[in-house]
């Protein structure tokens, strides 16, 4: 019977366990992918609605793996995970397409 409750508490946190290692940008690579992002984006939609953009393209990409994130800030990442990631980045659309 106590077996049966530690195994209730602890079966859910092992399995929620993948989950957290895929959950966010490693410390420091969310901040370069803005730093990027927002400069090149601000050029053709303007200052606002590129800080918008590129948080949604940030959000749409913090469940890849951080190894990734690494390698696609790195530009070490292979054919396939760029189209994969500028395909999850396209779906945010910019809002504002005239330059402020």
């Amino acid at each position: 019977m106590r077996l049966n409750r530690l195994f209730a508490v602890v079966a859910p946190i092992a399995l929620l366990l993948p989950l957290a290692a895929h959950a966010d940008w490693p410390k420091g690579e969310r901040e370069k992918y803005m730093a990027q992002c927002v400069p090149a984006a601000a050029q053709t939609i303007g200052e606002a609605a590129a800080k918008a953009h590129c948080a949604c393209g940030a959000d749409a990409l913090k469940s890849y793996p951080a190894s990734d994130l690494k390698s696609l800030m790195e530009n070490k990442a292979s054919a396939e995970l760029q189209q994969q990631a500028l395909t999850q980045i396209s779906k945010c659309k910019a809002t504002n397409p005239a330059k402020k």
